[in-house]
Order: structure tokens, then sequence, then C-alpha cells
């Protein structure tokens, strides 16, 4: 299998989004709204030269709110502490950019957060479901709290939303239309044609797809490539743990994802599922071994 290391977050999801109009629709579609005027609306997604690695996928300011969007291709409870740092991030972003000083003794006014996770990977997901900053907690604390919306935008799940916003709908069946091709043992490059095809014939992101069509292909190739990769690693993982032991297989998994440079080392153990009371010790443990 190809390693196809990337620019981090440069996928279908993230330049789909990052149209106004495209992203006003997912907007109206999360929020049960019919908002018309794409001016009301700014894209505010942070800079990866800034935050490298600690930027979620899309992040826009409208009705006085910041919503911020991740899309995953892995089921991820660690999502609504990574929501949080993505919050503070652009929320200390804004504040910057306006020259807003924190520290006089008038309130400052920020936008209200809203923080969606769009998942459609392979492993079968709920329809719906609120994953809680809380549940990670060491010690259960009442009064602070920040949810993650995890919405299954996979094909046949939540049909109201993919409705309401085509260009979910569209990039929604352009993923399930390359599974489709690769599950018939055509190539990755060969599925990733003939989905893109099958769309523009379907109606399905036709003019984005017309316009950006060999872009497309790139960031689909390096996210499927990516994507298996990452499945590989896992399923070896798995092997090395039933032969050395569940704790050094872990450990082999982590490394490899790292040392390939599939993705930085606090992405990998998102990726990998590793609780937050794991963490500490399997970086200490990387670093030592690889010098990660």
């Amino acid at each position: 299998m190809q390693n196809v290391k990337r620019g981090y977050k440069d996928s279908v999801f993230c330049d789909l989004f990052s149209d106004k109009e495209n992203a006003l629709s997912l907007y109206n579609a999360l929020n049960h709204t019919s908002y018309t005027n794409v001016e009301d609306l700014e894209i505010v997604t942070l800079s990866e030269v800034i935050y490298m690695h600690q930027k979620n996928d899309v992040s826009i300011l409208f009705q006085n709110e910041i919503t911020l969007w991740e899309h995953q291709s892995t089921l991820n409870f660690n999502m609504p502490l990574r929501g949080l740092i993505y919050f503070a991030h652009n929320i200390d972003g804004l504040l910057q950019s306006r020259g807003i000083n924190l520290y006089g003794k008038k309130m400052v006014r920020i936008p209200a957060p809203s923080y969606y996770v769009l998942y459609n990977g392979k492993e079968e997901g709920p329809e719906m479901q609120d994953l809680k900053l809380s549940d990670s907690f060491l010690t259960p604390r009442e009064g602070y709290e920040w949810t993650a919306h995890m919405i299954n935008i996979n094909v046949g799940h939540n049909p109201k939303i993919l409705e309401k916003c085509p260009p979910l709908k569209g990039y929604a069946a352009l993923v399930a239309y390359v599974r489709e091709y690769q599950e018939q043992n055509l190539s990755l490059s060969e599925a990733v044609d003939q989905a893109t095809q099958r769309c523009i014939q379907e109606g399905y992101l036709k003019a984005y797809l017309l316009k950006k069509r060999s872009e497309v292909k790139l960031m689909l190739l390096t996210e499927f490539n990516e994507e298996a990769f990452v499945q590989t690693i896992k399923e070896e993982g798995r092997e090395e743990g039933r032969e050395q032991g569940r704790e050094q297989g872990r450990y082999l998994s982590l490394q490899s994802l790292v040392e390939k440079a599939v993705m930085p080392l606090a992405e990998a153990m998102d990726v990998l599922g590793f609780s937050s009371s794991e963490r500490a010790g399997y970086e200490t443990w990387v670093k030592a071994n690889k010098n990660i």
C-alpha cells in the first residue's frame, strides 16, 4: 500500500465547506434553519501555519456563534477534548485579530460555541451521539462541560440532514462510491475516477467536481491511503498484542504511525483510542525508544 504524506487537514471536506454557500447550507441543515444571506457568514478557520496539528477542519462565525465542524473517518471519544482546544484557539485568534484586551474590568463578549463531529467511517456508529467532556474527567466535577455533537453522515443515515444540505449529500455519496468500487477490486485511483464520474452523472457536486477534478482526486487518494494505512497499523497492533502482549502491541502501532509521518503523535494517540490517563505513558515510551 502506498503511503502518502499530506499537509495537515487538506481534505475534500475542508475544501468543500470552506465555501460560504456550502457552509451556510450545512449550518441550516444542522440547525433546522433557513438563512439565505451568505454575506452574514464568515469563514474563520485558523491558519495551520499558526496552529499546526491543533486546528479543526472548518470554523464559521455566524449569528453570534462560532461553529466548529470536524470530519472524522474513525470513531474517537476524545473529540470533546480536542474540540475544546480548537475553540480556545479560535477564540484566541479572533480576540487578537480584533485587538481585544482581556485584562480590563469590562466583560468581553464572545460568540457562543457550537461543535459538530461529522462521522463517515466504516465502523458502525450511532445516528447521533453527544460526547461529553466530563466523561473523561478523572474526578467527577459538575459545572464544567463541553459537548461534541457527533452526526453519522454515511449514506443511509440522517437522511433529513443530507437532503437539506446537497453538498453534504454529495460528499457522502462520493465517499460511498469510492468504497464501493474498491470492494469490486478496483485500484484506489480507478475507484476515485469511477466514483467522481458517477457523481457528475448523477448530479452530486457536479460543478465542484468538474472545476476541481484533479485536485479532488489527489485529496481523495491521500485521504484513502491514510485511512487504509491507519487500519493496517491497527490490525498489526492487534496481532502484535496477541504475540507480545497488549501493551507492547499498542506501543508499536503508535510508533509506526508517527515514524512513517502519517500524523503527529497526539493525533495518532487519538486515532488509536488512547484514554487521557494512558497518553502520558505512551508519549514517554515512544520518545524514549525512538526520540519522536
